[in-house]
């Protein structure tokens, strides 16, 4: 005990619950015990002068690991109260792009409603929430079976005296109807400040044409269209036509009308 008192301080020494041995029993241990624990006992002294116990830098070495793990410990608390603060932030912003998308459906599901009975004269057209599955091989069916179900879009179609319930047995004059009906109602959802239509009534007759013409004279008030068609009752509904045409020289020339002039030009 003095050697180590020797090679360590008071206060460490102190700090160390030293089992004490009755004097009765150090006698009777046989002579090789007592040398096998004096090899034991050089071994230890040998291991503290290496560490430097007596210089205090085990001490200090010691208050920095304590310190540091201290303020690890506070950062993994941090970053726990972080991640449990994302996590309702990210449950919460579910919940409300879910209420959001939801409350948009119905809003849309009655515009397309309107639309499509202008356009078809009746019947009935419903957006719905229906689950997908791509997968087309085993091994992806089975990694989809532990993933919850994804959800897409279908469309529900009745045809006004015809037994029609699905877009496959559409034609593609119905087709082209169905389509406008939908992208007329998602723009008055949410009005877009101007919108470009490309041959969207390619595929229409006359009669069709005109409530095509009816309807884009209606969205017109709201938003600004452009408008690419040879159709002649969409391009009356215009107020200012671009035209482009080639003369005999073969360059392309830019001819624009305003309706409203011509009319006035026409009349005099």
């Amino acid at each position: 005990l003095a050697e180590v008192t020797a090679l360590t301080d008071r206060e460490f020494l102190e700090s160390i619950k030293i089992m004490p041995v009755e004097s009765a029993d150090a006698e009777s241990i046989d002579r090789a015990r007592q040398a096998d624990r004096a090899r034991q006992v050089e071994r230890l002294k040998i291991k503290l002068e290496q560490t430097g116990v007596g210089s205090g830098e085990i001490a200090t070495e010691y208050q920095e690991a304590a310190a540091r793990e201290e303020h690890l410990a506070r950062e993994v608390a941090d970053l726990k109260t972080s991640i449990n603060s994302l996590e309702q932030v990210a449950k919460d912003l579910k919940q409300k792009i879910d209420q959001d998308f939801r409350t948009g459906l119905r809003q849309i599901n009655l515009e397309f409603q309107k639309f499509f009975e202008l356009l078809f004269g009746g019947g009935r057209a419903e957006l719905s929430l229906g689950e997908i599955d791509e997968a087309t091989d085993e091994t992806a069916i089975e990694e989809m079976k532990s993933e919850p179900p994804r959800a897409g879009l279908e469309i529900a179609i009745n045809l006004p005296r015809k037994r029609i319930r699905g877009l496959e047995m559409l034609s593609g004059g119905e087709r082209s109807l169905t389509s406008i009906a939908l992208l007329f109602a998602l723009s008055r959802v949410q009005l877009p400040p101007f919108m470009i239509l490309d041959e969207t009534d390619a595929a229409l007759d006359e009669a069709n044409s005109k409530k095509y013409g009816d309807m884009v004279e209606q969205l017109a008030k709201d938003t600004q269209l452009i408008l690419i068609t040879h159709n002649r009752e969409t391009m009356s509904r215009a107020g200012l036509i671009y035209g482009v045409t080639m003369g005999q020289d073969g360059v392309s020339r830019l001819l624009s009308i305003k309706l409203d002039e011509a009319v006035s030009y026409a009349k005099q």
